[in-house]
Formats: C-alpha cells, structure tokens, sequence
C-alpha cells in the first residue's frame, strides 16, 4: 500500500539531504525486513544519490589517489551486478533490496553468480559497504544519546536550516567530508574555528554559538596519566650495552649450545634428566619471533630463547664489567662456555649485577636464570653435573677447579646457592596493578575497557568508508572486547586464525555464533599435567564486532594477500608479533587518565573484578583465565586475605552492634 505524507518541518537528522521544507515524498510500507515486526518507512531516494555519497566516502573529486578511484569502480560495478539481477539500474529508486530485504537478496545474488570463491567474498563486502553508506545517510552513526553537547547542537542547527549537508559547507566554503565528521559526532580541532565561524554565518546563528561549544569540548579536564614506576625507572636507567649479540658468540659455545638443546627436547636424552626438565617445542606459527639458536625445523621453543638471551647478557658480564663495579680480575680473557655457569662465583657475580640494576631488589628476572641454571648444575642428573670429564677443563685456572671430583663438588655447591637465591628472590620489579590503578579504584574496573571500545567504533563512523583507517579501527575493538570475553594472553590471540573451511581455531559463523577452539600448542602452559583443550564461545555481545570484521573489513587489511590470522596486523598478513603494543597504545589514548596497558593487565583486570563481586569464587578464574587454581591462589591471594579481614571486620561490627 502508499501513502502520501507532509513533511512541513524537518528537525530530525535523518533528513539532512532534504533541500525543500515542504516535500510531498511517497513512502512505501514493507512487511518483509530484518529483525523487526514493524512495518519499514522508506524514503524514495534514487540510486544516484546514494552513488554521490559514495563517491564522497572514497573522496573522488578531491584529492582522492588511484586506489581510491579503483575501489570505488569496483564498488559501482558490484552495485550493477546486483541492480541486474534485482530488474533494476542506477536510475532506479533505493527499494527494500538494499534496506529490509536485503540479507535475502544478497544470499540469492551470491548463489546464482558463478564466480571464483574470493570474488564472491569481495562482493559481499562491496555490497554491504554499499549498503552502509546508506544507513548512515538515513542515521548518523553516533546516536543521540552518545552524542557531546557540540555535536547534538550542531545537528539540531542543520536540521532546522532546512539545507542539505553538501550545500550547507559549499554556502560556508568548508569542505564536505569535515561537514560529515562533525555530524558524526566528531569534535572539532582548535585550528577548524574559523570554518565554524563561516558555518554560524551561513546558518544565521549568533557569532561564538559553535565556537564556544567547541572550546567548551577541548577544555574539558583531561586526566594526566600516572606513568607506573617501572616506566620511570626504564627511562632513568642508563645503558649497559653488557649484552653479546649472537654474531658475537664463538664456534666452541655455539657447539656447546646446540649438544645442550638437543639434549632439552630429545624424547630419549642420552643423558639423565629430571622428568620436568625437558624444553617444550611449539610451532613457529604460533609464537612470537625467536633466536635461530632456539628454533629447530618448524618448531621454536621459547624457553631455549629466553635463556640464549640470558647467556649472551651473562657472559658480557663477566667478560666487561670493570672490578671496581663488581666485576671479575681475570689474568686472561675467559673461553666463552657453559662451564662459567657452573661456579658459584661467576653466578654470584651476575646475579648482584642484575640486583644492582634493580636497585637492590631481587625480582622475577633472576629467579628465572637462577632456576634455569639450577637445574644444569643439579646432583646426578643436571646436564653440566654429569659431563665434569668435558667442562672441567674449560674454566679459568683463576676459579680454581683441577678434577672431576672437585667439578661435581662445585656444582652442588653452585645448585644450593641458587636455590636459596630462588627463596629469596620474592620482590618485583614491575608492580602489575601501577598503570590500572586507576580502574583499580573504580567500582566496575571493566568499565573503562568498554568505553575505549566505544571510542574506537566512534572513530572508525568518522573514518572514511572501506578505507584501511576504518578496517584498523574495527579491527582496535573487536581486539579490545575478544581480549575483555576471553582474556587469553597475547601470543594466544595473535595466534588465533580464521579460514572459510572452518579448521582454523575460531571456528562457526555469523548464523551459527563462534567460538574459539584452541589445542595445547596455542597455550602457555599447555603441556602442563593437567592441560586441557581450550574450547569458549564467543559472547553474545561481542559477536557483531567479530562479523563486521570478517565480513567487511579483514579483507580491505590484507589488500589482497593471503593469511590464515585472524588478527591482521603483519604487512605481509604474517602473526601479529605487535598485538600487545596496539593493546597499550589503545588503552592509552582511549581510557582517560591511563598510561596504557598490555593484555596481562586485562587479564587481571578480568580476575580483580569477578573476585570483587564474588569473593572467593577463584575456580571461576581459573576457567576464565585459562590457569590453575594453584596458579590463581598464589597470584590473587591479597584479595583471599582482603576477603577474610572483611568478613572478620563485620564480624566485629556485629559484635559492637550486640554489646550496644
């Protein structure tokens, strides 16, 4: 049925582009649309004109380069195609093809084009880009809700004048595309003032009626973040520069090296070893970049990397360090071996040197080489322990070791010495609550995380549509709320893949949901007695963000390349080693006050927050953070203890109430 209506005023800014106060307009009532059981209102507007809003998306007709010309043909020609096969043109008007019938009619158009499989991908992109382009046109993207007060002003100015957008910024001589970032609930910067004074001219407001709102925006306190100690600490540090680059490693130690790994990961050591003390492989693919010392065919074990890189710092140490700072008078430069990791002196000597560097505290850092080392020089079955006929002859004469006996004394003696420093190491260097503090303090720690992800949806309304600005941005916030449903670590989610097969670890789709299916290799501690599988589906809220991305942007990152990741953010579509970086800098610039923080404080963002509201309740964590119960207990035992002397502090008050 039709139904003629006057529209006599047009306050509301899904009318912008009406030019006409009074306009007779034919609206069409459909019964059959998406996710509503409301008749549709659809306004007659012609392909063209959508064509025109497009054209301004891609900038073309102003400093627009050749790729943006060749998207948007390649959009105008998907737009043909499927005009074609709905018995329409561009000279046709907008119908319910593209509004409430069109999740159908796109299906049926993908179905009967016979085309290569990435085309038919492309397509859909294309045609959903189209179609948001006219539903922005219909709704700005900011709501009015989440509107600041300038913008909210400035569309209620607009939509009284009566003049289209584009007409509105030719009349006040400012460009489109600032007009359409200001609608879309983008503040104005300090140097746009003089285009918003044009624009209270061309709109007949009092002069400053924009300006002041706009300066009223940039005045707003800001919040200047508290950089955590550490930061402070890193920055105040000078460089040693006591590290061995690999290049600087002999023959002899690299030999020494290669003997010790195969020994690590071998099934079946030709030597005795602890049943722990093997070295856990992963692939390549699944971890962070490491030394060609730690890599073995297509696997890599992080562990040999961390204590390769360890050694290198170790034997600088021992090598350069001067005698008045701590270190060794050596009458001849020493080999470069693992035989210096066996004599307490040597080890005593770079573990005070780390200290010093600490400012006296002994923290993590040293525990990890400690332990490390502890384990070669162990009683019977230690690596170093067992081969005295080989490494005893390569110490110094200075240390003072001339048997086999007298080498295997040694490192028990160099194994009690590093245990006690284990038990004694419990400081920390980096205090993981200093850069949340502030959320810390909140009474919903979460809720500035969803906020940030809020922002960044906001940025990428205001960033042109199908450019790689927007497909990054969507790209921040699916990050931000994946890392805030299912705080995994980062090599976890940067390992995370994606394949139209449905083998990659995020398996399902938009229709079925998602979830995420991880093996024991995608985990840190997957090889752990009592690891499991890692099998969560993705929430409900956070499924919208991970459709849009697949459907809509992943593809304008990859620009044509090909990658099994999820997370595009290598150039060459390779696993993204710079995910925790982009996880700081986003906390940073979109959670007021914050210095930014990685995924390990989300982590215990996520574990703080839940065991707040539900004191005790640390198996929840555990599930949740993919850990141990052991694991959680010993991390989160402060919030154990808080919750006890709180209930004991109510006990009192109960008992104060009674004696009252």
């Amino acid at each position: 049925m039709k139904k003629t209506i006057g529209f006599n005023t047009l306050h509301g800014p899904r009318y912008f582009n009406v030019s006409d106060r009074n306009v007779k307009t034919t609206v069409i009532y459909s019964g059959v649309f998406a996710s509503s059981n409301q008749p549709e209102l659809v306004m007659t507007v012609p392909y063209k004109e959508l064509l025109y809003k497009l054209r301004n998306h891609f900038s073309i007709g102003g400093d627009e380069g050749p790729s943006s010309v060749q998207q948007y043909r390649n959009h105008l020609s998907a737009l043909n195609g499927f005009l074609a096969f709905c018995g329409k043109s561009v000279d046709s008007n907008i119908g319910t093809e593209l509004r409430g019938q069109f999740d159908e009619t796109l299906d049926k158009f993908l179905s009967a084009i016979e085309v290569a499989p990435r085309t038919r991908l492309d397509r859909a992109r294309q045609l959903k880009l189209i179609r948001r382009t006219l539903q922005q046109s219909d709704s700005p993207p900011s709501s009015q809700s989440s509107a600041g007060s300038f913008t909210m002003e400035f569309r209620r100015l607009v939509a009284a004048s009566g003049i289209p957008a584009k007409t509105l910024a030719k009349n006040a001589g400012i460009s489109p595309s600032a007009m359409w970032r200001w609608l879309a609930g983008t503040d104005p910067r300090t140097d746009s003032h003089p285009s918003l004074r044009r624009l209270e001219t061309a709109l007949g407001v009092p002069r400053n009626a924009l300006v002041d709102l706009a300066v009223g925006v940039e005045t707003k306190p800001k919040h200047e973040p508290v950089l955590p100690s550490h930061r402070v600490n890193l920055a105040a540090r000078k460089v040693h520069g006591l590290c061995l680059s690999e290049r600087e490693l002999d023959a002899e130690f690299v030999s020494e090296w290669r003997n010790l790994f195969d020994y690590k990961i071998a099934s079946f050591p030709s030597l005795e070893r602890q049943s722990r003390g093997c070295w856990r492989l992963i692939p390549k693919t699944v971890c962070k970049e490491v030394s060609p010392l730690a890599q073995r065919g297509a696997m890599a074990c992080p562990t040999a990397d961390i204590l390769i890189s360890r050694l290198r710092s170790f034997f600088a140490v021992l090598l350069k360090l001067p005698v008045e700072q701590g270190g060794i008078a050596w009458s001849s430069e020493p080999r470069q071996s693992l035989a210096l990791c066996a004599h307490p002196r040597t080890l005593e000597c770079y573990l005070q040197w780390m200290t010093n560097r600490s400012g006296g505290v002994k923290h993590n850092g040293q525990k990890v080489f400690a332990r490390a080392i502890a384990s070669l020089v162990r009683p019977k079955t230690g690596y170093l322990w067992q081969l005295a006929n080989v490494y005893q002859p390569r110490l110094p004469v200075e240390l003072g070791v001339s048997t086999a006996d007298e080498w295997r004394a040694m490192c028990e003696k160099s194994h009690k010495f590093l245990r006690d420093y284990v038990a004694s190491a419990r400081g920390t260097s980096r205090h993981p609550e200093e850069p949340i503090a502030d959320l810390l303090s909140l009474a919903d720690p979460l809720k500035p995380i969803l906020g940030a992800i809020d922002r960044i949806q906001k940025d990428a309304a205001a960033a042109p549509s199908g450019g790689v600005v927007e497909a990054r941005h969507k790209r921040n916030a699916l990050l931000l709320a994946l890392l805030l449903s299912n705080p995994l670590r980062a090599r976890s989610l940067a390992a995370l893949t994606w394949v139209p097969n449905g083998h990659g670890t995020l398996r399902g789709s938009s229709s079925t949901g998602w979830r995420l299916v991880l093996q024991p290799a995608h985990l840190k501690n997957g090889n752990s007695a009592g690891a499991r599988a890692y099998s969560v589906k993705v929430a409900d809220w956070v499924k919208p963000l991970l459709d849009q991305y697949i459907d809509e942007y992943r593809d304008t990152l990859l620009d044509g390349k090909s990658s099994d990741y999820l997370f595009v953010g290598d150039a060459a579509g390779g696993l993204w080693r710079g995910l925790g970086k982009t996880v700081l800098q986003l906390t940073r610039r979109y959670i007021p006050g914050s210095p930014g923080f990685g995924p390990h404080a989300v982590r215990h963002l996520v574990a703080t927050s839940w065991l707040r509201k539900n004191p005790g309740d640390f198996l929840t964590v555990a599930e949740l953070l993919n850990d141990s119960l052991k694991t959680v207990l010993e991390n989160y035992a402060h919030l154990r203890r808080d919750d006890s002397f709180a209930r004991y502090e109510a006990q009192i008050a109960l008992s104060s109430q009674m004696a009252g």
